[in-house]
């Protein structure tokens, strides 16, 4: 599974850096966490101008530890980041938001990334949405499954109504148009949605046993394109308006 983020930001920031004509891209890993994902793209990414921002002491000690050149990794709170205005042309968040408890804050969170975000910038934003749980829970259901409840540490998204309150920052532009090979289906909102079908629905239902991370059997199925909406962690890209506030 995050193999297939890291893919995914991945293929993203290139297509950005290959479209807008920018020698360099400023990057924001916002709730950068251990530091692993800023890791992996350093590695393949070395024209972005990497940065973490990570609002857990120890997390950022971690991250920090990895001694990633050239990557500047500070302790922080999304919500009042230390940047100014319009300075970074992406930010990306790896299931940051779901661990603010208070929607209110969440949005607080999404319209400061508006501002440090350049006009026209991107927000790449992958978090977890109720809708998905929601199918994923009535498949489990069908076979006879128990529900999954959301983690009690974690406050899911409610994709329309947050795409409506931002809607003064953000355009929510089609993750797929990015992506220069539609074929191979790395940028799409939906990218763990077979996955999560074969992890959380197949799998029990097969072994009636306790889920197992990373078992052979889901690894067998990786190779599935994306299919349906059971996934609750998807995938979006938002434009930073021109004129917004």
């Amino acid at each position: 599974m995050r193999s297939k983020e890291v893919q995914l930001i991945g293929r993203f920031l290139e297509t950005i850096r290959i479209n807008s004509g920018r020698g360099t891209l400023r990057v924001l890993d916002a709730g950068c966490g251990n530091g692993y994902t800023l890791d992996c793209l350093s590695r393949t990414h070395a024209e972005c101008e990497l940065q973490g921002l990570e609002f857990t002491e120890e997390l950022a000690e971690i991250a920090q530890a990895r001694q990633l050149e050239g990557c500047i990794i500070q302790v922080g709170d999304v919500r009042r980041a230390p940047f100014p205005d319009g300075y970074f042309d992406v930010v990306y968040t790896e299931r940051c938001l779901i661990n603010i408890l208070d929607y209110a804050a969440q949005l607080e969170a999404v319209r400061e990334i508006g501002r440090i975000l350049r006009p026209a910038g991107h927000y790449l934003m992958v978090e977890c949405f109720d809708d998905g749980l929601q199918n994923n829970n009535k498949a489990r259901v069908e076979m006879g499954l128990e529900a999954i409840e959301p983690a009690h540490h974690n406050l899911y998204l409610k994709k329309n109504e947050l795409f409506r309150d931002i809607n003064d920052w953000f355009e929510v532009v089609d993750l797929a148009s990015f992506d220069p090979d539609r074929e191979t289906k790395i940028l799409q909102s939906n990218f763990l949605s077979s996955h999560f079908f074969v992890a959380r629905v197949l799998h029990p239902l097969l072994t009636r046993g306790d889920w197992v991370r990373n078992s052979e059997f889901v690894k067998f199925f990786s190779f599935l394109p994306p299919a349906g909406n059971y996934a609750p962690i998807q995938a979006f890209a938002l434009q930073r308006r021109p004129g917004a506030p």
